[in-house]
């Protein structure tokens, strides 16, 4: 993209539709909202925004320039930037009143303050990028803190997760061996299991809303290689999982296969979603020292980045070398410059990278100074990887611990299902003989046995449905919960659903078996 495009696109007149408007799109004025609405992406968004109004603030842009540019960003605050633009276009305000104007109806506590201070700013004469380098200090260290304080309720969390995944298996688990002592009624052991199955889900949701937000994968247009794969995976696997494991079980009439064939499909999902974040947490880490040492040669010979990028120790670069080639590569053939540096964010895989050189690139494109705007994006992108870094520090242990407790659960309930099994069928046998040769015309009552403690026939049937759909929804809870802990890209809860349904399938394959041939004996004894 040439200047001139750049500039148009600034201004609000890349498009027709945009042109109807005076140049600016309504649309971007609609805040966001809803119940699904994350505070947490509003402020790590409106750390993006900061950290690039600082960036082109350096290239001495105008007020209205850089509300525009805000605006068109395509985050959280986003909309509040456009409301004020249009403000003073449309009603003559200056920008002072319309940042007050907007901050009165700011339903985000975050955004009001800042544009009340932005609004003061701009009354006392301040300078913009003097502001605005400010602020994106102050909000860094705000969203340093909060991201420190939510990894340290994420810990407590996790470790309260399995605390709770053990209870509500205890509370199935006395359900089940009472009802071998009593005949509890399908309502009683239906509403048990509904709980917890509730009490299982809430933990997981509880990791996923406690967890800091933090995109690792773009969304852009272009993908890099890894996502391309990862999305053909995603497309053939998925369905081809629940076709073969329903076709496997229909045959073979086993659901521990059907789960194993299952998770099987789904490990090649989960396995380049994996190797892809790895990927990604190199990139992020070597961005900030990248952008830092880009900026700085740029600065200091006068060049364009381009050129600066030929004088940059290769050893520097680190894990970004063959996309930065490939960009050089490009520029090299005739691609326009903006054109290149789009495609080098996209093969990256990186959200982090693509908000950080995005605030470089488009900073120098306008003329700004390529030090300060290489400074303010790696000091942000440096403190992401640092903080991704303590995250991984957490979650790493909390995902070695489910799949070995998903294993220790399932296979609990299974061998306690067998255990009910075997007795309720010598029960049965044992209440037959009774009934064949009446050796007694006395009830459990007149022996002095209350009826609360008389041992009931119950239907296995229903009870081996009901600890399946338990098991089932243990599966699905143990694959989610560490996908939460650990964040990423959703495709990462196909490594984890993978081995949660290997794991069950492992369990109702095995479990059976043995306790079957603990219990031989005691089953092939004739009742007497």
């Amino acid at each position: 993209m040439s200047f001139i495009r750049f500039w148009q696109r600034l201004r609000g007149k890349a498009s027709s539709k945009e042109e109807d408007f005076g140049g600016r799109d309504p649309a971007l004025a609609r805040v966001k909202s809803g119940w699904l609405f994350d505070p947490d992406a509003n402020q790590y968004d409106l750390l993006t925004v900061l950290t690039y109004l600082s960036c082109i603030s350096s290239a001495n842009v105008s007020r209205e320039q850089l509300f525009e540019a805000a605006a068109r960003l395509n985050y959280g605050p986003c909309p509040y930037f456009a409301q004020v633009a249009n403000l003073v276009s449309s009603l003559g305000h200056d920008f002072t009143t319309a940042c007050q104007v907007v901050a009165e109806g700011a339903e985000d506590e975050v955004m009001r303050h800042f544009l009340l201070r932005f609004g003061n700013s701009l009354a006392s004469g301040e300078s913009e990028s003097v502001f605005l380098e400010r602020e994106t200090h102050v909000q860094m260290e705000d969203y340093t803190n909060k991201y420190e304080t939510d990894l340290e309720s994420l810990r407590k969390w996790t470790d309260a997760f399995v605390a709770l995944m053990v209870a509500a298996n205890l509370v199935v688990l006395v359900a089940l061996i009472s009802n071998m002592i009593y005949a509890l009624g399908s309502f009683l052991i239906v509403t048990v299991e509904i709980v917890a199955i509730f009490t299982a889900g809430l933990g997981a949701w509880l990791i996923y809303r406690i967890a800091p937000f933090d995109p690792v994968v773009h969304k852009l247009r272009d993908k890099s290689p890894e996502q391309k794969l990862m999305a053909l995976l995603a497309r053939l696997l998925f369905p081809a999982a629940i076709l073969m494991g329903l076709l496997v079980y229909f045959i073979f009439q086993s659901m521990g296969m059907a789960f194993i064939v299952a998770g099987i499909l789904l490990l090649p999902v989960g396995a380049v979603t994996f190797l892809l974040e790895r990927k990604v947490d190199s990139r992020d880490r070597d961005i900030a020292d990248f952008l830092r040492s880009l900026g700085g040669v740029t600065a200091a010979r006068g060049s364009t980045v381009i050129e600066s990028l030929g004088h940059i120790d290769r050893r520097a670069i680190g894990s970004l070398e063959p996309e930065l080639m490939r960009m050089l590569a490009r520029v090299a053939a005739g691609v326009e410059t903006s054109r290149a540096w789009l495609r080098f964010m996209a093969e990256t895989g990186s959200e982090l990278v693509h908000r950080v050189v995005r605030s470089f690139w488009d900073s120098v494109n306008l003329g700004g100074d390529p030090e300060k705007a290489g400074r303010f994006s790696a000091d942000m992108a440096l403190r992401v990887s640092l903080l991704r870094a303590k995250r991984k520090l957490v979650s790493s242990t909390f995902n070695y611990v489910v799949v070995p407790m998903h294993i220790a659960l399932a296979g609990t309930l299974v061998f306690i299902t067998e255990v009910v099994s075997a007795f309720n069928t010598k029960l049965v046998q044992a209440q037959d003989i009774v009934s064949a040769e009446h050796t007694t015309s006395l009830s459990p009552e007149e022996i002095g046995i209350p009826s609360a403690l008389s041992f009931q026939e119950f239907n296995t049937g229903f009870i081996e449905f009901m600890v399946m759909a338990v098991i089932l929804s243990l599966t699905v809870v143990n694959a989610f919960a560490p996908r939460a802990a650990a964040g990423g890209h959703s495709f990462k809860m196909a490594l984890f659903g993978a081995l949660t349904l290997c794991a069950t399938g492992a369990v109702l394959l095995a479990v059976p078996p043995m306790a079957s041939s603990m219990f031989s004996d005691t089953l092939a004894q004739p009742v007497s």
